[in-house]
C-alpha cells in the first residue's frame, strides 16, 4: 500500500504515552516523546489533564479523546504473560518483554490466560508448571502500578479464563484494580459497562475522566455483562494461527449489531510455540497493514458496519522495526495509520 500507510499528525504518537504530573485529584499537563513514555505522578483516583478538555491526551494522542472506545485501534499482545522475561520457556514464549515494557512501548491490550494452580491463581499458557507460571497477583500488581502512573491511558484485558468470575474479581480487587463488589469506584480503574451488546461505548476521554480505564473481556460464557464482558457477545475475531491472514469470522458475529469491538488476530503460532522469526515476518508493516485494511473494508457478512480493527493482536510485538514510517515497532505504525484514517477505512 502506498500513501495511505502514512500517519496523520493528529493521531500520531500512539506508541508513546503522555503522562500528567498531578497529585491526587489534581490536573497536570501532558507531554510525550515519539515512542517514549512521560511518567505521570497521580494517585489512582486522580483525574489527569482534564481528559476530554483543552490540552487533554488519551492513549498518547489528543485526537483520540473524543473517539468511542471501540473506534480506537490499539496494539494487543497475544499471551502477554508468556514472556521469557517471566521465565516462560515452553511452549516458545509469545513475547520477550515485561508487562511494564509492553505498556511503555504502546501496547494497550493484553491477552491473559488465568488458572488455578497449587492453591492460588496464576497466569499460564496451556497449563501451569516449571515451564511457565506467574502468580496472578504479581502480574496484576505490575499492571496496576503502571496504570496508576499513567492516568490518561485506557487498557484492555482479554481473558482466556479457567477460573471463576468471583476469583477473577478477587484478584483484580487484591491488586487495587477494582472494588471488592465490582461496582464503579473512582479510586479503582475497572470499567463497568452494564449495557447490552450493541450499545454505544463511551469515549476515551469520558472513561479517563471517570477513572474507568480498565476494560475486562473474557471468554467466560457466564460473565455478568457489567464489569466482566464476554467478548463474543460484544465483538468478533478473525481466525488465529492463520498464515493466509483471512478476514473470515471465527468467533462472534459482526452482523448482529453495530458498536462492536473487532479482534484482528495476526499471529501464526506454530506447534512448539511462537517462533520469533515467524512473528517478525508476520508483523512487517506492509503485510500487517494490508491485513488490517482488508478486514476493515465494509462487507455484508464480514464487517457490515465497517468497524475499525480495535485490537491488532500479534506475537513478539517488538519486531520488526524497519518497515514503518517511524523507528518504533511496525505494529504501532500500523495502528497509528488506522487511527489516522478513521472513520474512513483504508483501501487495501
Amino acid at each position: 500500500m502506498a500513501g495511505n500507510g502514512g500517519m496523520a499528525g493528529a493521531a500520531a504518537g500512539t506508541g508513546g504515552t503522555a503522562g500528567a504530573a498531578a497529585g491526587t485529584g489534581g490536573a497536570g499537563g501532558a507531554m510525550a516523546g515519539n515512542g517514549g513514555t512521560a511518567g505521570a505522578a497521580a494517585g489512582t483516583g486522580g483525574t489527569a489533564g482534564g481528559a476530554g478538555g483543552a490540552g487533554a491526551v488519551c492513549n498518547g494522542a489528543a485526537a483520540l479523546c473524543e473517539r468511542p472506545y471501540n473506534q480506537v485501534a490499539v496494539a494487543c499482545t497475544h499471551n502477554a504473560m508468556s514472556s521469557s522475561v517471566y521465565g516462560f520457556v515452553a511452549p516458545i514464549p509469545n513475547q520477550k518483554r515485561s508487562f511494564t515494557q509492553q505498556l511503555d512501548d504502546g501496547v494497550r491490550c493484553l491477552m491473559l490466560d488465568t488458572y488455578a494452580y497449587m492453591g492460588d491463581l496464576y497466569l499460564c499458557h496451556g497449563s501451569c508448571g516449571v515451564w511457565g507460571a506467574m502468580p496472578m497477583k504479581k502480574g496484576l500488581d505490575e499492571i496496576a502500578a503502571w496504570m496508576t502512573a499513567h492516568p490518561t491511558d485506557v487498557v484492555t484485558f482479554i481473558l482466556e479464563a479457567y477460573i471463576s468470575e468471583a476469583d477473577t474479581l478477587k484478584a483484580l480487587a487484591a491488586s487495587g484494580l477494582s472494588s471488592a463488589d465490582g461496582l464503579a469506584d473512582p479510586t479503582r480503574p475497572l470499567y463497568v459497562h452494564a449495557k447490552p451488546p450493541g450499545s454505544p461505548w463511551p469515549t476515551l476521554g469520558e472513561m479517563i475522566a471517570k477513572n474507568q480505564r480498565l476494560v475486562v473481556f473474557t471468554d467466560d460464557g457466564k460473565a455478568n455483562g457489567k464489569w466482566h464482558l464476554d467478548w463474543r457477545a460484544y465483538g468478533w475475531e478473525t481466525p488465529y494461527d492463520d498464515p493466509t491472514w483471512s478476514c473470515a469470522v471465527n468467533r462472534g458475529d459482526p452482523t448482529l449489531h453495530d458498536n462492536q469491538v473487532f479482534v484482528l488476530n495476526h499471529f501464526d503460532t506454530g506447534p512448539i510455540g511462537a517462533d520469533e522469526a515467524t512473528a517478525t515476518a508476520a508483523n512487517a508493516y506492509p503485510l500487517l497493514l494490508d491485513h488490517a485494511a482488508r478486514c476493515w473494508t465494509k462487507d455484508a457478512k464480514l464487517n457490515p458496519f465497517a468497524q475499525i480493527p480495535t485490537f491488532v493482536t500479534v506475537d513478539h510485538y517488538h519486531a520488526p522495526t524497519a518497515g514503518g514510517p517511524s523507528p518504533r515497532a511496525d505494529v504501532f505504525d500500523v495502528v497509528d495509520a488506522l487511527n489516522a484514517a478513521w472513520p474512513t477505512p483504508l483501501p487495501p
